[in-house]
């Protein structure tokens, strides 16, 4: 049997041992090295960036969104026509605010003209910082068969200055585009001047309903104007097309079907013989093959006698003319007229 001793000899002998190796680094040890950084380089996007246009039916809101963003933009001023054929008013127009129309972007703005219907010019402004263009206008004609042909364009005119490369395009021959283009200068928003061109509405609008229910049949289809709602906003033409007098049709407000391509309506509005009025813009037609919701501009006060000449009907060309008499101020304000206009 061992003393106590021994055993406490042994036990000393293999601590230091074990305390000479560690000493030598002889453990296995295990060290986690830090890991590698790896650098990265961001990878551009495969798309431009995408714009979110703004959509007004008024210059004044076009200036002053521009003038909201001068900090983004300085310098940067709208430019538009201070000449427009008679009878043109501003109808639409598109803005791409903030950066996307400041140095190398591809934003954009626009302008829409219109007389009428048939009757439109559209001028285009890029940032000249981001492309070039020539300092003087130069015309092409719009080519058969192309999408500025098939709109109804003459042509257009491209060129540039003010620090915007303009590109002019219309339904007006040659020598207007050349003088609109001409005119085309920088406009900056001051409170309480109206742009040239805007659209104003009528001071004592109109405000009446009637009861209408006047036709004109051509080409075996009929166009009945059923009804006429007057506001201070716009007045709303309830329209049926058909052949005969088929029973009055109320369809929903907002037509949920495609009509089919070439059936769009196409009809010019004047009141006492003046110029032609510019339907709504947002929505003015809303129609299907039967039933037309047609918004145009308020009336004066003073109208006497509204009427419409429409020239094509789901692509069948007419003319439908009907006339609206305005001068019954009587009663509970409905006028009733039965009479029917056979225009065939």
């Amino acid at each position: 049997m061992r003393s106590g001793s021994g055993i406490l000899l042994q036990f000393f002998i293999v601590f230091m041992i074990w305390a000479f190796i560690a000493a030598a680094g002889c453990l296995d040890q295990k060290i986690t090295a830090p890991a590698p950084t790896i650098a990265t380089t961001p990878v551009p996007s495969p798309h431009p960036p995408h714009y979110l246009p703004l959509y007004t039916s008024s210059l004044v809101i076009m200036q002053k969104n521009l003038e909201m963003q001068k900090d983004q933009l300085p310098g940067m001023t709208l430019s538009i026509p201070t000449y427009l054929p008679e009878g043109f008013f501003f109808y639409d127009g598109t803005l791409a605010q903030g950066y996307l129309i400041g140095p190398q972007s591809e934003g954009y703005c626009s302008f829409t003209y219109q007389r009428g219907e048939d009757e439109w010019v559209t001028l285009m402004e890029r940032s000249r910082d981001a492309r070039t263009c020539p300092d003087e206008p130069g015309y092409q004609v719009a080519e058969a068969g192309s999408l500025l042909a098939n709109k109804g364009a003459t042509g257009e005119l491209y060129w540039g200055g003010d620090g915007w490369c303009y590109n002019l395009s219309g339904s007006v021959p040659r020598e207007e585009l050349e003088k609109i283009a001409a005119s085309v200068k920088p406009m900056p928003y001051r409170e309480g001047v109206i742009p040239p061109y805007e659209y104003r509405p009528p001071a004592h609008p109109l405000v009446q309903a009637f009861s209408v229910n006047r036709s004109s049949t051509t080409n075996g289809v009929t166009v009945t104007v059923e009804s006429l709602t007057c506001t201070a906003e716009m007045c709303t033409a309830k329209i049926r097309v058909g052949t005969g007098s088929s029973p009055s049709i109320s369809p929903a407000p907002v037509v949920t079907t495609m009509p089919p391509v070439g059936s769009s309506p196409y009809a010019e509005w004047r009141v006492d013989g003046g110029r032609p009025l510019r339907t709504m813009p947002g929505g003015g037609k809303r129609f299907n093959a039967t039933s037309i919701y047609w918004d145009i501009e308020p009336l004066p006060d003073t109208s006497r006698e509204l009427s419409v000449n429409f020239s094509r009907l789901n692509g069948i060309t007419g003319p439908w003319q009907v006339s609206i008499p305005l001068d019954n101020r009587s009663g509970s304000g409905q006028q009733d007229t039965t009479r029917t206009k056979d225009a065939s």
